[in-house]
């Protein structure tokens, strides 16, 4: 089983923002291995972690198949975390990812925001 950590713009700022630079960000991320052009894994040794940058539709949501390209513009990064290790870890890197980007992240779930604090 997953849980999200959903970062996106704050409200005063809501509009996509171009893609390459935070994907350049995130793959010089340590913990962090491409695995597509528009998604990441945790590194080897790792907690199990799936990293997804997207542009949202209309109404939310988004959707990509294996292969396809990295989208041109962002509005969501979608950390897709396992139950079964602690949530720290995670949190911690989805706040470093926020802060690099001056964006919100939040536990939609629980309704909770990790950042800023």
């Amino acid at each position: 089983m997953t849980w999200y950590l959903s970062l996106s713009p704050p409200p005063q700022r809501p509009g996509p923002i171009p893609a390459q630079p935070v994907i350049d960000y995130l793959a010089a991320q340590p913990e962090l291995r491409r695995v597509e052009a528009y998604e990441f894994a945790s590194a080897d040794g790792l907690p199990w972690l799936r990293v997804i940058v997207a542009e949202t539709r209309p109404g939310g949501g988004y959707r990509y198949d294996a292969g396809d390209a990295a989208p041109e513009r962002i509005d969501l990064i979608e950390l897709l975390c396992a139950y079964d290790r602690p949530p720290d870890w995670y949190e911690a890197l989805a706040c470093r990812i926020a802060a690099e980007l001056d964006w919100v992240a939040v536990e939609e779930s629980e309704e909770r925001r990790i950042w800023p604090r």
